[in-house]
């Protein structure tokens, strides 16, 4: 029988499984089930899916599973209870063209007449490790926009291309999109040898000015609005491109774009007072063997829609933004963990048109877990019509909304599960707080849990001042911008970030950090030097 057998094969066994299917074993028998409380490593994966992460690569500065599940637990009791265990300030001066955080590396392109030729990249601070800096002072070229993925040494550079006032050279070269994929440990100077070709190409019907670009795993995608609205999605290491919707083939309205996986987006409209509308594509089936990046492109599935709280007859949509963290295809080399691709929220913020009975209307933000959305990506095998679905089936369960004290200063103020939110109090005062939508509501500290938080100087039995577990649904009332009262009952924990007094324009967050920021990126100040709170 599989329960006769010795305790370290069955061990061996059920740590192949994931951690739901560990959990059920444990129930199945007292003998599983002392086996799985006894197992470190058992114990371990179940954490890791607890607070939706993936484990690390072998070794790195937590190479054995105790001392994962060590720092996996501290970190847990640090921010749950928004405890920095360290605090530096990273001088990053200069004006901010672009900028991106991902994986613990802030970047920021440096702004010269309109676009940016110098790169200044932060392997920012952490409890472990000081800040270590690259500067490249010439990247070959002019860039609008860049992405990164440490995790595959990835850097996505979007060529700035000016309009030229010569018709001719318009025609040859004005109208092109580059996108130069170079390798981040090189320097950003040499090209990515994953990359059959270092610079994708594709002509577009004139100039693109409004614009920007994302990787996620295999694909890079890019949205551009200005002059004319559109979705160009490469399968970067092949170089083919899976997706080109533009113009006439574009949503009415659209205002944004963001992926839901390496094989699904999303975009927001404005028709009919706010709309998500959910893409799927398939992955390249090219067998080309040409030296030219193929050109053989695929349409888009429309999987769903899915449409927004009606507003009063008279209010008018303004801006439907989203913004979820940023995908990396893996845990970064030296980290022990890493969020989950799946383990993600998505925060859609809403500008109506000001105009109320009682004044200035803030603007408004509502947040949304990823599985909700993907969902219906995962039913639509098989149906030919995308699904029309009401806000009342999708929204009052899956969503939270909160009302701003203004609107977000800088992006990256999503990883993960975690959001910073400058929220709206009862009382009028604005209070920025990290909320944190992976909630566990029946789930008690353990033993091993309380004695890392020990170990911090950490209480868990007395939630920092100002902490909240919501689920009491949240209500707005009818007649203010909604035609109807709109009802959320998204669960989250809420817990006032650090810096209050600082008069930080925004924050920024990854897996280990709180930036505090002092300038706008709005703006031609000076950035200046950026407070680093790491957990």
């Amino acid at each position: 029988m599989f329960l006769d057998l010795p305790v370290e094969i069955l061990s061996e066994v059920l740590v192949h499984l994931d951690h739901l299917s560990i959990l059920h074993c444990s129930a199945v028998c007292k003998q599983l089930h002392l086996l799985v409380a006894s197992s470190l490593g058992l114990q371990y994966r179940i954490e890791l899916a607890a607070e939706g992460l993936v484990d690390g690569p072998p070794g790195g500065l937590a190479p054995t599973t105790a001392a994962r599940m060590e720092q996996l637990l501290e970190r847990r009791a640090a921010w749950r209870a928004l405890r920095p265990r360290r605090r530096a300030a990273v001088a990053l001066a200069g004006h901010c063209h672009a900028y991106e955080l991902v994986g613990g590396l802030f970047a920021k392109a440096l702004e010269e007449y309109g676009a940016a030729r110098r790169l200044v990249a932060s392997w920012l601070p952490s409890t472990a490790a000081g800040e270590t800096r690259l500067v490249v002072d010439d990247l070959g070229v002019r860039i609008k926009d860049f992405a990164l993925d440490p995790a595959q040494d990835l850097v996505v550079l979007l060529e700035h291309r000016p309009a030229s006032s010569s018709a001719s050279a318009l025609a040859i070269a004005g109208a092109d999109i580059r996108v130069h994929l170079r390798k981040l440990s090189a320097g950003v100077v040499a090209p990515h040898p994953a990359a059959k070709h270092p610079v994708l190409c594709h002509r577009a019907l004139g100039p693109v000015h409004g614009c920007m670009i994302q990787i996620v795993e295999d694909v890079v995608g890019m949205y551009f609005w200005m002059p004319f609205h559109g979705v160009l999605i490469w399968n970067w290491m092949t170089g083919e491109e899976l997706v080109f919707v533009q113009q006439d083939d574009a949503p009415d309205r659209i205002w944004d774009f963001s992926f839901l996986s390496p094989r699904a987006y999303m975009v927001t409209t404005l028709k009919d007072g706010g709309e998500i509308r959910i893409y799927s594509f398939a992955a390249s089936t090219s067998t080309s063997t040409s030296s030219a990046p193929s050109s053989s492109l695929g349409q888009p599935t429309h999987v769903a829609t899915l449409h927004l709280p009606p507003p009063l007859r008279h209010r008018a949509l303004l801006e439907l933004t989203t913004t979820t963290g940023p995908f990396l295809a893996r845990a970064p080399a030296d980290a022990p963990f890493a969020s989950a691709r799946t383990a993600r929220v998505h925060v859609f913020t809403l500008h109506h048109d000001p105009t109320t009975q009682r004044g200035r209307w803030q603007p408004a933000c509502f947040v949304v877990h990823n599985r909700t959305l993907m969902r219906y990506v995962e039913e639509a095998c098989g149906k030919e019509a995308a699904a029309d679905v009401p806000w009342e089936a999708w929204g009052p369960r899956g969503t939270r909304f909160f009302v701003l004290a203004n609107g977000f200063q800088w992006l990256r103020y999503v990883h993960g599960t975690r959001v910073v939110c400058p929220v709206l109090q009862p009382s009028g005062d604005s209070r920025v707080e990290v909320l944190d939508f992976n909630v566990h509501v029946t789930r008690a500290p353990t033993a091993a849990e309380k004695l890392a938080a020990t170990r911090l100087g950490i209480d868990l039995e007395q939630p920092p001042e100002g902490a909240r577990l919501v689920c009491e649904p949240s209500v707005f009332p009818a007649g203010e911008v909604f035609a109807k009262q709109v009802v959320t009952a998204l669960p989250y924990y809420s817990v006032p970030a650090p810096g209050q007094r600082e008069q930080y324009v925004g924050y920024m967050i990854d897996e280990q950090r709180l930036l505090g920021l002092k300038a706008s990126p709005f703006t031609d100040s000076d950035l200046g030097d950026v407070d680093v709170y790491a957990f």
